[in-house]
């Protein structure tokens, strides 16, 4: 009923998508970095073409690259299938529905999803442990912050607690963090990511210290 593709795609636009439903204008779509994301993007384009069979392509838009796709149907499926919140604010109330939170086999790719677009790896030198690498995902929504925390650690991932940060009079920010070559190797091998860059920033993590 849901393919991995399906809930990949769904994950990526919890991340950093969005959901317009005005009429006469029914629209989904990503929004990302133009240089970063390019290629990601482009993977995106395919698996929408793929999943959906739309045909779309990114566009930049001030700063930012661009995914649009125009589907009063599929607006209406992530909607009343996935129970995604749509319009204005969307990013402060959308949350994991019950079938995926239930089923780590679904739940995993929605958390690819949200990874590739909302998540970051880096490593950092810590006393006694060089290139100590992190993953670290972040969301203004408390409630998909606890979710995806919840879940991981339901499959025996090291998680932090949730911390929140506000900067000036921006909303606060959940990050959900997983430290360790240990996290990370789990991560790769159960989760992965198809976000090229952050796929190579996670393998170069990895990477014996010279």
């Amino acid at each position: 009923m849901y393919s991995p593709q399906e809930l990949e795609l769904v994950g990526a636009i919890i991340g950093d998508g969005h959901i317009h439903l005005k009429k006469p204008k029914y629209y989904f779509g990503l929004t990302g970095n133009k240089i970063t994301d390019k290629e990601y993007f482009e993977k995106m384009v395919k698996l929408i073409k793929t999943v959906w069979n739309k045909n779309t392509k990114p566009f930049e838009s001030g700063r930012g690259l661009r995914i649009r796709v125009y589907s009063k149907k599929m607006v209406n499926r992530l909607i009343n299938k996935f129970f995604l919140p749509y319009n204005f604010g969307k990013c402060y109330k959308v949350e994991l529905p019950n079938f995926v939170l239930a089923n780590f086999n679904l739940s995993k790719h929605v958390i690819r999803g949200i990874a590739d677009t909302d998540g970051t790896i880096f490593v950092s030198d810590k006393k006694g442990s060089l290139k100590y690498p992190s993953i670290e995902i972040t969301t203004t929504s408390f409630i998909l912050a606890h979710q995806i925390r919840e879940i991981l650690v339901n499959q025996d991932y090291q998680v932090a607690k949730v911390r929140s940060n506000k900067y000036k009079r921006q909303a606060p920010a959940y990050k959900v963090g997983l430290y360790g070559r240990n996290n990370l190797k789990k991560w790769i091998r159960e989760i992965g990511f198809s976000n090229p860059v952050k796929l190579r920033k996670a393998t170069d993590a990895l990477q014996p210290c010279l």
